[in-house]
């Protein structure tokens, strides 16, 4: 019986060799045999028990040679578990000397080599050894060696090299514990060691083995105290010899070698610091320095790795090292632009990665975004496009960086402006959906659309383009929205968002994209045509006026041309459906999609080229499939709500420019429920949509008794605004004759009916039959016209005593004053209604006659007394009297009875003492007419008289007009301009303004001189200042034609004559000015140039001899405006200072109107006046006649 309290002593002694020598081992089979048995003892014996004397005989055997490099290496494997075993029973001493340890540890370390070999029949062994050394600690013997350098780093080369992701997990945390032994027990690790370990974390390593990053992330944050020194020794090595190099460097050399190991460097600092931060404590002071070398690639690397590290940690890195905070933070002005611009994109990135620490960074992103340098600015735009915008960025974003960002849409770089939309849009697309739920996000993000909508008045084909690409997508986002409902709203949402200006953009981008449907449909129609010289040239011709349009125009010409060439049926008809209004927005997609398919199997080449084209021509953003839900919206029975108005806009919109559209929905638009609710504007609202349809498609008004009957019954007692459009309708109304003719013997049956409460919808439903049914109203033409002229507009005239009354909207008026100004409208329209071959002399000199006297005299048929004001309805009988001149001119046949005079008395208008009147008349009426070619161009001086304008938002509206419309026009190609001719007449008009005092000439020079400076400042160019300068010297060759004045009085024809060659001295001194300012050429014009005979009349030959050498332009005036500016002289001056001058002294008295009643831009009326420019029948459209 044996004692198991005792020592254990090894029982079996094994026999391993054949000889007393040792040299040679037993037979194989033997020997695994013997080896077998005894690993099992070993491994049973345990350290505490163990009688160590039992085994020094083993203990050497054990080391013989024959054994430890024997050629099987499961002989190894055995030998090497014994081995290990007897290390756990003697530790802690071991029973070998230090070589003999060196030698055992390479052993076990080409075993360890092979635990890749998993399939092996002594994996087994070797896994144990491995377990043996983690958990006995074994490798603390080698650490304790004096040169154990070699066999420490062979350890992490080896086990580096077997660990696999397919591995037992056991086995991974095995190796990673005899690692860390190995770092914690030397007193110094091997740079070898350190190489390897960062090794692991190389990108390559990385993907190729991530069990082993993984260890090596392991170890790296175990053992963080001691290997940070060693890390930071490890950067600081290659850092300095690098930037060592880069210096030596010849200056003409780049260094990419040095720089490759500065990138891989400040790569891995970056892998660790997400793996393991702790070792970089030392790291960090380091990447500081480098932020202000001279170096300029070390301070990019810098900078960016800094700003991912704050990225990853954020608020606690920041906070611990507030220094380097900071540092990285003045980066931002840099003074390379490399720099600032990886600042800014790891700044940006914050916002997503660490919003608390992003939060001071707010005015530094938005100051970036404004940067001198394109390339700074792009960075910005672009990673404020890359946020994933979470309630969290959503709340640390600030205002001023999203008011920057929307500025840099209008930068004068390209790649800037299509960053900036894009992004800008792609922000609001991930923000949309909490508009309606949250007013704090619509005050936030809800000026986005608007900020994009408003660079429709840059008016560049890039910019448009890029706003058409992102329209559909990021702005409204059809495709993630699958009920035609939903994208009603969004729509709605959208616009009813959008600033006025930003209103006016949205439409003009509908109206631009009509514009180019209807000239693309007529070039895919030519295609489909068979070939003929007439017909490519229209194709060459249609190709040309599409490719303006666009940013690279020379491409989309001949992209366009190609297509024209491919002769396929099926892409053109594809793309047509894309372009037609009876196709709904599933259909215009599968189309599009379908003929583009077609296309790039055909031709692959344009479709990057005639991209932005087809994405213009689709019509998905205003598709008939939302016409029932607008209709719905802006039905008074809806509940809908709160889009009511924006969804009455969009649909007034669409009358105009897609009819076509609202004809699917015609029944649901005329529905008489709508026409019978108890609130009037909800009614007015419906018939104004009504009307403008009616207007867009002829013989739309559907044949209905119950309409017609209701129609009827408002014209009879409705409101003025209801009367006038249900007469309208009526006239439009198929078979409706004989009741239009019928409703106006009852209207003008209550003209004189005082015991009326109300008699101005008569007048007003009179004025619509007049212009629209004029047969019927002619049998009452003679008694109608006789009373409004003598009744209502001469025993009407009243002076108001104390200056001209405040303006009021016309819905404001009481209904005598209503009543005045319906009756200069049925004048005007009767002249304009009547058929050309009825007109009479005497209806003609009526009419006018009654139009002159209203404009010349301020609203009144009798001329007023010099001090005097004017009421507030004859503010407004004065603008639709000069409206009604403007309606006339559009008429050809009529066009002749407007004489120079009365363009003069139309001038007056434009310098009205009231605001409202002149900007109303400007840029509601007379512009817009101009625009659209609708008038004459005798007509156009008329603008120029602005240039004394107090409001500059009137002033820039029309430079715009000029120079992006009428500067366009011309006769003939090649022949000088309309607005380049209109010169002389500018120069006739100012001459017979009655604002000129030829006995203070200087004085009137300088209140002059800004008029032609203003038409030169929007028409002068280096392409026709000589034509300008010629134009004005040509006056010289003329003379004043006499005719009545009726608005200067008292001046001879010689006199007239004498200003018009004064202002055309001063004219050519002032285009001189110009272009020795611009270092302009100012040569002879080589063309013919002739003057309008019905303003001028030639000298003959022995007077042009008799001409007087001397000048007329006073030289000493010359001398003086050198000295000072023109715009000084006549700084803060207003015209009518002749022959208004308490109008003037309103003007001077009145302060500033507020910018909402200022802000007119092309139709858009005054805020405020509802009833007057806003009347949907009032206003002028620039594609059209829209007059009733």
């Amino acid at each position: 019986m044996t004692n198991d309290s005792g020592p254990h002593g090894l029982s079996f002694q094994p026999k391993l060799f054949a000889n007393a020598s040792q040299k040679k081992a037993v037979a194989i089979s033997e020997l695994y045999k013997q080896l077998k048995k005894l690993s099992k003892e070993l491994n049973g014996l345990e350290q505490e028990t163990v009688d160590t004397q039992s085994l020094d005989a083993v203990t050497r055997q054990l080391l013989a040679p024959s054994l430890l490099r024997h050629k099987e290496s499961g002989v190894v494997s055995y030998v090497s578990c014994c081995i290990a075993d007897i290390l756990r029973l003697y530790a802690p001493e071991a029973p070998y000397s230090d070589d003999e340890i060196k030698d055992i540890f390479n052993v076990f370390i080409d075993q360890l080599q092979l635990l890749s070999d998993t399939d092996n029949q002594f994996f087994a062994l070797r896994e144990y050894l491995l377990t043996s050394l983690a958990t006995v600690r074994t490798p603390a013997l080698v650490a304790m060696q004096p040169d154990a350098e070699d066999t420490i780093s062979r350890f992490f080369t080896t086990l580096f090299g077997v660990v696999s992701p397919g591995q037992p997990h056991s086995i991974q945390m095995q190796i990673l514990d005899v690692l860390q032994q190995l770092v914690e027990e030397p007193k110094t690790v091997p740079q070898d060691v350190v190489d390897v370990i960062l090794l692991q974390f190389t990108k390559r390593r990385q993907q190729e083995n991530p069990a082993a990053h993984q260890i090596a992330s392991d170890l790296a944050n175990n053992a963080a105290d001691i290997l940070q020194k060693y890390i930071y020794q490890y950067f600081n090595d290659v850092i300095v010899s690098a930037a060592q190099q880069r210096a030596g460097s010849m200056e003409d050399q780049e260094d990419t070698g040095s720089l490759d190991d500065l990138r891989s460097a400040h790569y891995l600092i970056l892998e660790l610091n997400k793996a393991a931060p702790g070792t970089l404590l030392n790291v960090i002071p380091q990447l500081e320095e480098e932020l202000s070398v001279e170096d300029v690639d070390i301070r990019v690397l810098s900078t960016n790795v800094l700003g991912e590290m704050f990225g990853e940690k954020g608020f606690t890195l920041a906070k611990r090292y507030e220094t380097t905070w900071k540092a990285w933070v003045g980066r931002r002005a840099d003074a390379s632009p490399l720099v600032r611009t990886q600042w800014v994109e790891r700044a940006v990135a914050l916002y997503q990665h660490q919003p608390q620490l992003a939060r001071e960074l707010n005015a530094y992103v938005a100051e970036k975004l404004c940067d001198v340098d394109e390339r700074v600015r792009m960075a910005a735009c672009h990673s404020l496009g890359l946020l994933e915008m979470g309630t969290a960025v959503q709340n640390v974003l600030g205002d001023d960086v999203v008011a920057a960002l929307g500025e840099r849409c209008k930068d004068r770089r390209a790649g800037v402006r299509a960053e900036a939309i894009v992004s800008l849009a792609t922000v609001y697309s991930q923000v949309v959906e909490q508009l309606e739920q949250s007013n704090a996000a619509r005050l936030k993000w809800g000026g986005i659309p608007s900020t994009i909508f408003v660079l429709r008045y840059v008016n560049d084909p890039d910019i448009d383009s890029k706003v058409e690409s992102i329209l559909t997508g990021a702005i409204l986002n059809f495709a993630k929205i699958k009920d035609d409902r939903a994208k009603c709203r969004r729509l709605l949402l959208v616009f009813d968002s959008l600033t006025a200006k930003a209103q006016n953009g949205f439409f003009s981008y509908m109206r631009r994209q009509r514009d180019i449907i209807r000239l693309t449909s007529l070039f895919l129609t030519q295609c489909m045509q068979e070939d003929s010289a007439s017909v490519e040239q229209q194709q060459r011709e249609l190709a040309a006026k599409i490719s303006t349009c666009f940013p690279d125009r020379a491409k989309m010409e001949a992209a366009l041309a190609q297509l024209a060439a491919l002769q396929d049926a099926e892409v053109y008809r594809g793309l047509q459906q894309t372009m037609d209004a009876n196709s709904d927005i599933k259909t215009v997609r599968k189309c599009q999609k379908g003929a583009l398919k077609r296309l790039s199997s055909l031709a692959p080449n344009l479709l990057d080229t005639t991209a932005p084209l087809w994405k213009c021509v689709g019509l998905t953003t205003i598709n008939r499939v939302l016409i029932p839900y607008l209709i719905e919206h802006a039905s008074t029975g809806s509940q809908v709500g709160q889009f009511h108005r924006a969804a009455d806009k969009l649909l007034v919109f669409i009358a105009d420019v897609f009819p076509e559209m609202l004809e699917l929905s015609k029944d649901s638009l005329f529905d008489i429920d709508e026409l019978s609710s108890r609130e009037p504007s909800a009614i007015e609202e419906r018939l104004g949509l009504m009307v403008r349809f009616a207007k867009a498609a002829s013989n739309s008004v559907p044949k209905s008794t119950a309409l017609e009957n209701r129609l009827a019954a408002l014209v009879r007692s409705g409101t003025v605004i209801q009367a006038k459009r249900a007469a309208f309708l009526l006239t439009q109304m198929p078979g409706a004759a004989s009741l239009c003719a019928a409703l106006t013997g009852d209207v003008v049956d209550t003209l004189d009916n005082t015991h009326l409460a109300q008699r101005a919808p008569a007048f007003a439903a009179l004025s619509r039959f007049a212009l629209h049914a004029p047969s019927g109203f002619a049998t009452y033409a003679d008694r109608v016209s006789q009373f409004l002229v003598q009744t209502i507009l001469v025993n009407g005239d009243m002076d108001y005593a104390d200056g001209d009354a405040d303006w009021i909207s016309r819905s404001s008026l009481d209904d005598t004053g209503l009543m005045q100004v319906y009756s200069v409208k049925i004048l005007a329209h009767w002249l304009i209604g009547m058929d050309r071959k009825s007109l009479s002399r005497d209806l003609v000199q009526l009419v006018m006659g009654t139009l002159r006297q209203l404009v010349r005299n301020g609203g009144t048929m009798q001329p007023r007394s010099p001090m005097a004001g004017r009421s507030a309805a004859a503010q407004h009988i004065e603008l639709v009297a000069a409206s009604s001149l403007i309606k006339i001119a559009k008429h050809a046949h009529l066009d002749r009875l407007i004489n120079a005079t009365d363009i003069q008395s139309l001038g007056l208008i434009v310098q009205d003492a009231c605001y409202e009147v002149r900007s109303s008349f400007l840029l509601n009426k007379l512009v817009p007419a101009l625009a659209a070619r609708q008038i004459h161009a005798r007509f156009i001086p008329l603008v120029f008289l602005v240039a004394h304008e107090v409001e500059p938002d009137v002033r820039e509206h029309v430079r715009h007009a000029v120079e992006q419309r009428l500067a366009q026009f011309r006769p003939t190609p090649g022949s000088p301009s309309l607005v380049e001719s209109s010169l002389v007449r500018l120069i006739h008009l100012l001459a017979h303004h009655p604002d000129w005092d030829d006995s203070s000439l200087d004085s009137t020079l300088s209140l002059f001189a800004p008029y032609l400076e203003f038409y030169i400042t929007c028409v002068c160019k280096s392409q026709n200042v000589s034509l300008l300068f010629c134009l004005a010297g040509e006056l010289k060759t003329v003379r004043n034609r006499a005719q009545a004045d009726g608005i200067t009085r008292g001046v001879t024809n010689e006199q007239f004559t004498t200003r018009i060659y004064v202002l055309g001295e001063l004219a050519q001194y002032l285009v001189r000015e110009k272009s020795l300012a611009a270092n302009w050429p100012l040569n002879v014009y080589p063309g013919q140039l002739a003057l309008p005979d019905d303003l001028f009349e030639p000298l003959s030959d022995a007077e042009k001899a008799a001409m007087p050498r001397k000048p007329f332009l006073d030289p000493a005036f010359v001398a003086a405006r050198s000295k000072s500016s023109a715009s000084a002289a006549g700084g803060n001056k207003r015209s009518r200072t002749a022959t208004a001058k308490s109008k003037t002294k309103q003007v001077a008295q009145t302060p500033k109107k507020p910018r909402s009643r200022k802000s007119l831009k092309g139709k858009e009326p005054a805020a405020g006046d509802s009833s007057d420019a806003m009347d949907v029948e009032d206003v002028e459209m620039s594609d059209g006649d829209s007059s009733e």
